[in-house]
């Protein structure tokens, strides 16, 4: 879910960050980035295999040829590359095994590498707060979506889009608007980049789809860890470390599990909500 384009943002960071101690950048270069999981929402999963790309601007060199499999719990399903280099994408049947562990496994250049995550179901949409507000103004309604919430009781992931667009996990890489319920606390509370919002105005009848996701606790930690150096730090506060997934090996990046809801809203109905 958009990992490649955090890991591209602290690659830019490490470099840069030298330059205020003037010492050499210690930079991991890795062998590959892998993005994507196992999802409840549709038995058709995907993975994508990429090389890590730096500020220069320079295009995503995807890794092709590679062995992809995972383990369910029960079988192994091998993934074979799609007619997009780099994308793999196999059938989970078994894609609902709650509290159970999804292991992924790679094969590349001689080397494997493998990654394990956890299924949580996801707490009901309608069970909990929506991290949207509508206000009425005086032709729309405005809504603005919080992208981080701190000190929930459970991690979540949220995904709100206006009518007619829908979330679909084979369009890995692209960067969604994503918000993000945190168990931790505000890294800094009087840091302005934490307040990040996505403002929409609508139509009296609009509607939106909302999708929430479960996150497992590494890989709650794990995002956490990103933001830390991405959103809620200046380029050149400070020199971050690098931030490492659940990849084994010389790779980066997480193999997650998700439980995936989703709902259609009238916006109206979410007016002082």
């Amino acid at each position: 879910m958009g990992i490649k384009f955090f890991l591209s943002i602290i690659f830019t960071v490490l470099l840069f960050g030298s330059c205020k101690k003037k010492e050499p950048a210690e930079v991991t270069t890795f062998d590959l980035i892998v993005e994507g999981g196992i999802n409840t929402y549709n038995t058709r999963q995907y993975i994508r295999l990429s090389k890590p790309v730096s500020f220069y601007g320079e295009n995503v060199s995807t890794v092709g040829n590679a062995i992809v499999k995972v383990n369910d719990g029960k079988n192994d399903i091998y993934f074979k590359e799609t007619s997009s280099t780099g994308i793999y994408s196999g059938i989970v049947e078994h894609n609902k095994n709650y509290y159970g562990a999804y292991k992924l496994t790679i094969e590349y250049n001689n080397r494997q590498y493998t990654a394990v995550d956890t299924l949580k179901p996801v707490f009901p949409i309608d069970s909990n707060y929506i991290p949207a507000s509508v206000a009425v103004m005086k032709d729309v309604l405005r809504m603005n979506i919080q992208k981080h919430t701190f000190g929930t009781s459970i991690p979540q992931q949220w995904l709100i889009l206006t009518k007619g667009e829908m979330w679909s996990e084979e369009k890995l890489g692209e960067n969604l608007p994503f918000s993000y319920s945190h168990v931790f606390g505000t890294p800094n509370a009087l840091h302005p980049l934490i307040q990040q919002a996505r403002i929409i105005d609508m139509g009296i009848n609009d509607s939106v789809n909302i999708y929430k996701f479960s996150l497992s606790d590494p890989y709650s930690a794990y995002l956490y860890r990103l933001f830390q150096e991405t959103d809620w730090k200046g380029l050149l506060s400070t020199v971050p470390g690098n931030v490492k997934g659940n990849i084994s090996g010389n790779a980066n990046g997480f193999f997650y599990a998700t439980d995936v809801e989703m709902q259609t809203r009238p916006v109206k109905s979410l007016v002082n909500k």
